[in-house]
């Protein structure tokens, strides 16, 4: 399932970077900036599936390892070609990492064990400075996230962590946000169980969320659906509201997400997607800011 979201990017080779392109019509709110960033081979799967920021680099995940580059030039910082240790994939069979997030000096993995049918949903802390594991990791209760855990948002201002489901049914009660404490996750010794703090239900599904972030107090998804749609989520009420669909093809894939305000030039959301067709040699970062 989820370590098919960027396979079209498997067999590229060459890096590329940097474009412009005129964006079709959206909702009125929202606007794709001129700028974006594109790459191919390595350093599309080294970015292929995860975007977090601190606002002075981004923090990426794929396939292929982990990247710590600068927003301003796209310079590499740091990289990991084998992000997880054989101490998760050894014992838990863990072998993918969804959207990650960046808080306090950490990159906060979501890892999955998709080859064992997804019953370990896992969260690992990296040190933001090397992209070096930490040591650190929980578990996350299997009933709350069947199906794997395939994005990881932090609410600092509430002190919450978030995930939800991959497949969202209200009939089985998968149409939910699933909160936990931030301070738990940081303090927790290694290979605990994450207490749940509470779940929000949404006030409708949102399957296939590939990414969320938290911009001004509301939860931002980036939803791999037929209109390649992004959705914000009041986290309190669970009310779910449409905002924009990216400025993708329709067979494009849409992957994570990360929110930091880089001004109406440079963007508030920023989205990875692969192409689609010809195009599916490239991976994109699209940034997308409010104007309205």
């Amino acid at each position: 399932m989820k370590l098919g979201r960027v396979s079209a990017v498997a067999a590229i080779a060459a890096a590329t970077l940097i474009g412009s392109a005129a964006s079709p019509a959206m909702a009125a709110t929202w606007t794709r900036t001129a700028d974006y960033q594109r790459w191919t081979g390595l350093n599309a799967l080294e970015r292929g599936q995860g975007v977090a920021t601190d606002g002075t680099h981004f923090y990426y995940a794929g396939p292929g390892g982990m990247v710590k580059a600068t927003v301003a030039n796209d310079s590499e910082v740091a990289s990991s070609v084998a992000p997880i240790p054989w101490g998760l994939s050894g014992t838990y069979g863990s072998d993918h990492i969804g959207d990650v997030e960046y808080y306090g000096g950490y990159v906060i993995a979501p890892i999955e064990d998709g080859d064992r049918g997804y019953q370990h949903p896992l969260l690992a802390l990296y040190n933001a400075s090397d992209l070096s594991y930490t040591g650190r990791y929980v578990q996350l209760p299997l009933a709350q996230m069947p199906g794997g855990v395939p994005w990881v948002a932090v609410d600092a201002a509430a002190g919450l962590v978030y995930t939800s489901p991959w497949d969202q049914d209200a009939a089985k009660g998968t149409n939910k946000l699933v909160a936990y404490s931030l301070n738990d996750l940081l303090s927790l010794p290694a290979g605990s169980t994450l207490p749940v703090v509470r779940t929000v239900t949404l006030s409708q599904p949102l399957s296939r969320i590939q990414g969320a972030a938290m911009w001004q107090g509301k939860l931002y998804a980036s939803v791999d659906d037929s209109a390649k749609s992004v959705y914000s989520i009041d986290v309190s009420t669970g009310q779910v509201a449409y905002e924009f669909h990216q400025d993708v093809e329709s067979g494009d894939e849409v992957q994570g997400i990360a929110a930091w305000d880089f001004g109406p030039s440079g963007g508030q959301l920023h989205i990875v997607n692969v192409g689609s067709g010809w195009k599916s040699i490239f991976l994109y970062l699209q940034h997308y800011t409010m104007t309205g």
